[in-house]
């Protein structure tokens, strides 16, 4: 009884260090062969799709906050929550796009219908930022 449970943590312990050790060595070689391809900017595209229909809603927050630091708090609360739905639904109707065509080069070179491409660039690390002027994302296409 007692070698079949060495047995089972020798595996596991094995099977464990395995775990760990081989993505991160995959991981070293993998940037460039994902930034250039094909395959890495489907699963880009992919990634940037269920970003923004599962973190979308992050957009009525933001522009409340913008609002308010341009005007009073009941304005803020107002115009920011109005453009921040609009934003939001935005968000989500290019999500769904991106998700459903992610296979399909378009627009070209699957590039994002949206800048920035996530809500929040600072936390899912945007390459180039593009705001307007007033700091508002932008439809690129």
């Amino acid at each position: 009884m007692r070698t079949m449970w060495q047995k089972f943590f020798t595996i596991t312990a094995v099977a464990m260090l395995m775990g760990a050790v081989l993505p991160a060595a995959a991981q070293r070689y993998g940037d460039e062969y994902r930034e250039g391809s094909a395959f890495g900017k489907m699963q880009h595209k992919l990634g940037r799709g269920l970003a923004n229909i599962f973190t979308g809603v992050v957009e009525v927050p933001k522009n409340i906050s913008r609002e308010w630091r341009k005007s009073d708090p009941v304005t803020g609360v107002i115009v920011g929550g109005v453009k921040g739905v609009g934003w939001a639904a935005a968000r989500l109707a290019v999500g769904v796009y991106d998700t459903v065509t992610f296979p399909i080069p378009v627009p070209a070179n699957y590039e994002p219908l949206m800048q920035p491409e996530t809500p929040l660039p600072s936390v899912w690390g945007e390459q180039l930022p593009y705001f307007d002027p007033e700091g508002d994302p932008r439809i690129t296409r």
